[in-house]
């Protein structure tokens, strides 16, 4: 390879690199129109859709399987969003990736709507005490860290915050998939979060911090390791 091949690939790696770095988080935006259209899923063709879905995510989206995330109840905007982003590429499974490529963006909208009519799983246990650093981190955070209250974004124990779209609640969600998004964040395997919110607050959290948000949300004990 002579100097000027050298030269074009690695001007070539660069602008790959940067329009990796550039690319958007998500490709959905949330204009008034896209939240009225989704506001307005028909909950019963979206339960017609779900019959596809129903062998990993339940009856109703809800699952007793550790990893998988409970949508019973989840908030339509956030589901949508992340139907969207599978489509899009824009965040990464196989398994999802695969199951979303043949659904219009009205079957995404509409199966957010039945899922978001269902009823939310319920606790699991008991509360985490008040004044430990789950609690803290949620109610409160850390300024020193730049970490901001999780239920500022979240709502009052991560029961869901409709005025910030596309938010999902995190109350009564399983342990284990908490902990599993929140450390996909915290490496970069997972970043369709809009202005890289949870990517960066994921980053300042060690895995006993995560754990233990994780049981304060779940409501359940923290894994043992």
């Amino acid at each position: 390879m002579n100097r000027r091949s050298v030269g074009a690939f690695v001007i070539a790696a660069a602008l790959a690199a940067t329009t990796l770095v550039s690319a958007p988080s998500s490709r959905v935006a949330w204009t008034l129109e896209t939240v009225r259209r989704v506001r307005g899923g028909d909950v019963a063709r979206g339960r017609k859709l779900h019959d596809d879905c129903s062998g990993c995510h339940g009856e109703t989206g809800n699952l007793d399987i550790p990893d998988v995330p409970d949508l019973g109840g989840q908030d339509a905007l956030y589901t949508y969003k992340q139907l969207a982003d599978y489509k899009e590429g824009t965040r990464e499974s196989s398994i999802m990736t695969e199951a979303v490529k043949p659904l219009s963006d009205r079957d995404m909208i509409d199966l957010a709507a039945f899922y978001a009519a269902q009823t939310a799983p319920r606790a699991a246990g008991a509360q985490t005490p008040a004044g430990t650093a789950a609690t803290r981190l949620a109610s409160i955070g850390d300024g020193p860290r730049l970490i901001p209250a999780c239920d500022a974004c979240h709502g009052d124990r991560g029961a869901g915050n409709p005025g910030f779209y596309g938010m999902p609640y995190l109350k009564n969600q399983k342990l284990q998939d908490i902990v599993v998004q929140m450390r996909a964040f915290r490496s970069g395997e997972r970043r369709n979060d809009v202005y890289r919110v949870m990517r960066d607050v994921s980053k300042a959290l060690s895995d006993v911090e995560i754990d233990a948000l994780a049981a304060y949300y779940s409501g359940t004990s923290p894994e043992k390791k």
